[in-house]
């Protein structure tokens, strides 16, 4: 359940933040259909997806053991968005727009990223490895 990670006493590592977090937001696509089948339009869809993978971002922060680590994925989203915790909704518009969406076909791109997380990071978490550096590519 979202929201109750940055509470737990004992802290993950990593690898199981990471492994978390893929789960999360890998859920985005069958939650995703029911929405669709409900009669939601792309861009509520997209609205709870984008809410979904932030918080599930968020959470899974709150649950790393090593706050260096943490402190380093924000100041690479801080550097990437402007904001420590990640892209806006707005951000994510914008960068469909920018790679030539229009119309619901912004909200559909939004849908299909959801749930794409950045490989060189999980394999990075898988080996147990810490956050990368403030410059790199993490999508936590």
């Amino acid at each position: 359940m979202l929201g109750t990670g940055a509470n737990n006493a004992s802290k993950m590592s990593n690898a199981d933040v990471r492994a978390w977090y893929n789960q999360k937001v890998g859920e985005i696509p069958a939650l995703d259909a029911q929405w669709k089948a409900a009669g939601l339009s792309p861009e509520q869809r997209a609205r709870k997806a984008a809410g979904i993978r932030h918080e599930a971002r968020l959470e899974a922060r709150g649950m790393m053991e090593n706050k260096a680590d943490v402190e380093a994925l924000r100041a690479r989203d801080l550097k990437e968005y402007g904001n420590p915790d990640g892209p806006t909704f707005d951000d994510l518009v914008n960068k469909a727009k920018a790679k030539g969406h229009q119309g619901d076909a912004v909200y559909e791109y939004i849908l299909s990223s959801s749930n794409r997380t950045n490989a060189e990071v999980n394999a990075k978490y898988a080996q147990g490895g810490t956050a990368p550096p403030a410059s790199g590519h993490a999508k936590l």
